[in-house]
Order: structure tokens, then sequence, then C-alpha cells
């Protein structure tokens, strides 16, 4: 069963990360098609959540980190992104 779990696990992390990559991209292109800074920023706020959640599932089954510690990690990148989508937002 724990490896059901993992495998699947696994398998949706690939999936979010892949989603994740297109909305920052379609965030990308829409900065490129309109120049508006505030795009540019949010679509940089996205890859930060985006790739900071697949690193630290890589990083806790690959290296060995705790949950406990995952979860810090994960918390903290995820607060950076969003951070960074709030600048973009209301920065401009």
């Amino acid at each position: 069963m724990t490896a059901l779990l993992t495998t699947l696990l696994a398998v949706v992390k690939i999936v979010v990360l892949v989603l994740g990559g297109i909305v920052a991209l379609l965030a990308y292109r829409a900065y490129v098609r309109t120049q508006i800074d505030g795009l540019q920023y949010f679509s940089i706020g996205f890859v930060i959540i985006t790739v900071g959640t697949f690193l630290v599932g890589f990083l806790h089954h690959i290296v060995g980190i705790s949950v406990t510690a995952g979860m810090l990690l994960e918390s903290v990148i995820i607060g950076s992104g969003f951070l960074v989508m709030i600048y973009a937002l209301y920065g401009y």
C-alpha cells in the first residue's frame, strides 16, 4: 500500500509541475503580448510555487529530509511565491 501511495504522490507531483508550468507560461506569454510588468512577476511567482512544491517532494523521497522539514520548506517556498504574486498585482 505504501508503494502505491508513493507512486501516486509522484504522479500527482508531476501533474502539478506540468499544470503549474502551463499557467506560468501563459502568464509570461500574456506579459510578452501586453508588456504589463505585473504579469511577468505573476509568472515568476507561479514558477516559484510550482518548482518549489516539486522540489520538496524530491528532497523528501530522494534525499530523505523529514516530513516536518519538508512541510516547513514547502510553506516557505509557497509563501515566497505568493509574495511575488502579490507584488505583481499590487506593486504597480
